[in-house]
């Protein structure tokens, strides 16, 4: 008898641990797609009515955009938000809002990129070279009280045997307040059309550790940490793990970070009454150097967005559970790049370590990664 009751209390134990462990991977996590509007397929609702995704994640106001809805003229919000709520499914509507470059515009044609990919500078070529491109592109800016050549772009000081290739990197300057107003006027006229069940932003950072050279951020940084930046030479955060951080590089670092908070809040706090994502990479040096850090955007957001993309799932997994611990009780959740070498094992690797949903950068992943997350929320 004693045999039989120890043999239950045995199997009860295993029975409970399968459940706890079973329990930690299959939460139902939330799965969310990111697509922009310009590139919604023929059969996008055929995907959506198959594998079910909880949230839409629509880009309405991309990086190198220049018009709400990614320029198009033919997408229609309204009935995009209508179709998803009467499949069952939520809509968030994503704004990128401190990149702003012409890279798209630009890329094919002879103009240098270093010079001509900011905003400002290619409104003043265009104005200056082809009034009718001109019009087309900025006349939207023009009419929300916004000169697009008055945007500033953020100056940087290159660091010898540093290159930061300039690619998409060009960002607007966060203390330029107008430039703010302006992108609480886009994310109103959006959410007018047609009411979202949340608000995500993207490009929320400084895209590179020598970039914020310009006076007002010189101020902002003396005036609120006492470093004069104009008396300091960034550092790359690789750089500084391998040799040290001085007290000023410390001061320099964390004084970005408070400034992207700042502004970062001074657009959404206009929204109330909307759950509310931010975008980061993750907990490694580089991001959280460049003003993502992942403690202030927990102050600022209701839940992350964790571009962890990376073919290693132990990494994934590292950077699930750095992130997840730095972000106290708001939910993060993996995003998965139609890239990775095994989406499916990022997968469980950030379910396994705490995050609380995944999201698809696209939906045109295989069948095997689809099912996989229909499975999981059974």
């Amino acid at each position: 008898m004693k045999k039989v009751a120890l043999l239950l209390l045995f199997l009860l134990f295993i029975f409970f641990v399968s459940l706890s462990s079973e329990k930690k991977f299959n939460r139902k996590p939330v799965v969310v797609w990111y697509i922009v509007a310009k590139y919604v397929e023929d059969d996008f609702f055929e995907m959506v009515e198959k594998y079910k995704p909880d949230i839409i994640l629509l880009s309405v106001f991309a990086e190198d955009d220049i018009l709400p809805l990614n320029g198009s003229k033919d997408f229609d919000l309204k009935a995009f938000v209508e179709k998803s709520h009467a499949l069952g499914v939520r809509v968030f509507y994503s704004y990128s809002i401190f990149s702003r470059s012409m890279y798209e515009y630009i890329k094919n044609t002879s103009l240098p990129l270093e010079q001509y990919l900011h905003v400002s500078a290619y409104a003043k070529y265009l104005r200056e070279n082809d009034e009718k491109a001109y019009h087309e592109l900025f006349d939207y800016y023009l009419e929300n009280g916004l000169n697009p050549e008055d945007i500033p772009r953020v100056k940087r000081k290159p660091v010898g045997g540093f290159y930061v290739e300039i690619g998409h990197y060009s960002m607007i300057n966060p203390l330029y307040k107008p430039y703010r107003d302006f992108i609480a006027k886009v994310i109103n006229e959006t959410i007018q059309v047609a009411k979202p069940d949340g608000l995500a932003f993207d490009h929320i950072r400084f895209f590179t550790f020598d970039a914020g050279y310009d006076e007002d951020i010189r101020e902002y940084v003396l005036g609120n940490f006492g470093l004069d930046i104009y008396n300091y030479t960034p550092k790359p955060p690789f750089l500084l793990d391998k040799e040290g951080w001085s007290k000023e590089d410390r001061i320099y670092y964390d004084a970005r970070a408070k400034l992207i908070e700042y502004a970062v809040s001074d657009i959404i706090n206009r929204f109330s009454g909307y759950k509310k994502f931010g975008t980061t990479i993750g907990v490694i040096d580089p991001a959280r150097a460049n003003g993502q850090y992942v403690e202030l955007q927990a102050n600022v957001f209701d839940g992350l967005l964790l571009m962890a993309y990376d073919d290693d799932p132990k990494e994934v997994a590292r950077n699930v559970r750095e992130t997840v611990l730095k972000a106290g009780n708001k939910e993060v959740i993996l995003g998965i790049s139609v890239t990775v070498d095994d989406p499916i094992e990022n997968i469980k690797d950030g379910l396994e370590n705490g995050a609380s949903g995944i999201y698809l950068l696209g939906y045109s992943f295989n069948e095997d990664v689809h099912n996989y997350l229909l499975e999981v929320r059974v």
